[in-house]
């Protein structure tokens, strides 16, 4: 596969068109068709469906399109790798942080990736696992500093611990369930969780199971911090989170800790990437400081 059919292919998987990859390549039309028939030939499989409607992609189309991008992306991140080395400070690093870490350390890293590279563009994403792990496959973020279940991650994904989260059942301030200290209490309350797989909540639900507790039966699925901190802290909806909010202002001024006799399970916080794609220096320059900013002695 050639570069110039591989720009053709994703410029017009973007566009739709034919005739619309040609005008944002500055190509003609012929010039397009004739790089998509080149790659399929190349590849020897239909990749587009045409018809006097347009184009529609083949299931083989929509496989090579993934493909195709990460190898782009590649290839770009090999280029500014090069200029890094020969004295660039233009990267280009996109992370995706859990709210622990945005209400937490993130500032004093962005500070000292700024102080060692200060003309690189940083792109941050507000990621919990449910939105994370696309956005790494997709190859839309170099990695992730998230708490998912690290044994329920597939093979595709790596998972270094950097921290161990200390997790605790969260109510707004002056809930009738505030002094509540057995879990046989709180389970018939209404509950906020993120219950995709390797979550968190998904993996509380699968040990209080085991160890044959009452599980909510009232539950909202949420996927974002801004839903759940609205419903936590405006109705009477209870959710497992980290115990370290309740240190930060404003969030200790509108929530307070359940004070359960038993343990909740910890978080582990450490750094989600694809594996085997290796990260570009830029990325891994923020990645060291995350390291440095989060690990703690086990």
């Amino acid at each position: 596969m050639k570069d110039h059919q591989l720009k053709a292919w994703l410029r017009l998987a973007d566009t739709g068109s034919i005739r619309a990859a040609a005008r944002s390549l500055h190509l003609s039309q012929a010039a397009v068709t004739k790089a998509i028939r080149e790659l399929e030939a190349e590849v020897d499989a239909q990749l587009v469906l045409r018809s006097s409607r347009g184009i529609e992609f083949t299931e083989c189309g929509r496989q090579l399109t993934v493909r195709a991008r990460l190898a782009h992306q590649q290839l770009e991140l090999a280029r500014q790798d090069i200029r890094i080395l020969q004295g660039s400070q233009h990267g280009r690093v996109a992370v995706a942080v859990t709210p622990m870490v945005f209400l937490g350390v993130l500032p004093e890293v962005v500070r000292a990736f700024r102080k060692a590279m200060p003309h690189a563009q940083l792109k941050l994403f507000d990621g919990l696992i449910p939105q994370v792990l696309p956005l790494l496959r997709e190859g839309m973020i170099d990695f992730a500093v998230a708490g998912p279940v690290a044994a329920a991650l597939d093979a595709d994904f790596a998972f270094e611990r950097l921290d161990m989260i200390e997790m605790a059942v969260l109510c707004r301030r002056g809930h009738p369930l505030s002094r509540a200290t057995r879990w046989e209490e709180i389970a018939g309350a209404e509950w906020l969780m993120h219950l995709a797989p390797g979550s968190q909540h998904t993996f509380l639900l699968e040990q209080y199971a085991e160890q044959g507790l009452p599980l909510p039966e009232h539950r909202i699925e949420v996927a974002s911090f801004g839903v759940s901190w609205g419903l936590l802290t405006r109705s009477d909806a209870l959710m497992v989170g980290p115990a370290g909010m309740l240190a930060m202002s404003p969030y200790a001024d509108l929530v307070e800790r359940v004070p359960l006799a038993m343990p909740v399970p910890p978080l582990e916080l450490g750094i989600v990437s694809p594996r085997g794609k290796p990260l570009s220096l830029a990325a891994l320059r923020l990645a060291e400081l995350f390291r440095k900013y989060l690990a703690q002695p086990t």
